[in-house]
C-alpha cells in the first residue's frame, strides 16, 4: 500500500514544496513525510531532513544563505512500495534504472552520462543517482535510482549565477 505518491514539479519543486519557501513553509510540508530534523553542516546553509517510520526513506531540502529553499534531495525507500516518486509520469522508484532512462530519453531528453553513477537531466537540472542498493548490475550500478536531486531551472547552466 502506498502511503505518499510525490510528484516532481521540474523547476519549481517537490508536491507542495516550492522553492523559494521559507523554513516555517518547508517544515510545515516536510512534517508530512516524518519528524523534521535539522541537518546542517557546520558554518552551512541551512538543511533540513526528514526522518519516519522507515528510516531508509528521506526528503532533504537545502536553502540558500537568506533562508529560502533552494534544492531537494529524495531518497528511495527500501520498500518501494510505500513512496510513489513521479517524474513525468514515470514511477521513479519502483521502475529499474535503465527503463526510467529509456523513457526520459523517449521524452527527448538529454542526459549526461559524464558520471555514470550519478546522470543528470541538465536541462531540467535534476540528478539521479544509482549508488548503494542491495541489487547492482555487473557494473555495479543499482538497478533502480536510489535518490533524485531536484533544483531550480538553470543549476547547471549557470552555477555561479543560481547557487
Amino acid at each position: 500500500m502506498t502511503e505518499h505518491t510525490l510528484e516532481v514539479h521540474v523547476g519549481s519543486g517537490l508536491d507542495s514544496l516550492r522553492f523559494g519557501m521559507d523554513e516555517s513553509q518547508v517544515r510545515a510540508q516536510l512534517a508530512v513525510y516524518g519528524d523534521v530534523i535539522d541537518a546542517t553542516a557546520p558554518g552551512g546553509a541551512l538543511q533540513l531532513r526528514t526522518q519516519g517510520p522507515d528510516d531508509s526513506f528521506a526528503v532533504y531540502a537545502a536553502f540558500k544563505a537568506d533562508g529560502r529553499l533552494f534544492t531537494l534531495e529524495v531518497w528511495r525507500p527500501d520498500d518501494a512500495s510505500l513512496i510513489e516518486l513521479h517524474l513525468y509520469g514515470i514511477p521513479f522508484f519502483a521502475t529499474p534504472a535503465d527503463q526510467v532512462l529509456a523513457r526520459l530519453a523517449e521524452l527527448g531528453h538529454r542526459i549526461d552520462f559524464e558520471d555514470q553513477w550519478n546522470p543528470l537531466l541538465p536541462e531540467v537540472s535534476i540528478a539521479l543517482s544509482r549508488e548503494g542498493g542491495d541489487d547492482c548490475d555487473d557494473d555495479g550500478l543499482a538497478r533502480y535510482f536510489q535518490a533524485m536531486f531536484i533544483a531550480p531551472l538553470a543549476y547547471y547552466a549557470r552555477p555561479s549565477e543560481t547557487r
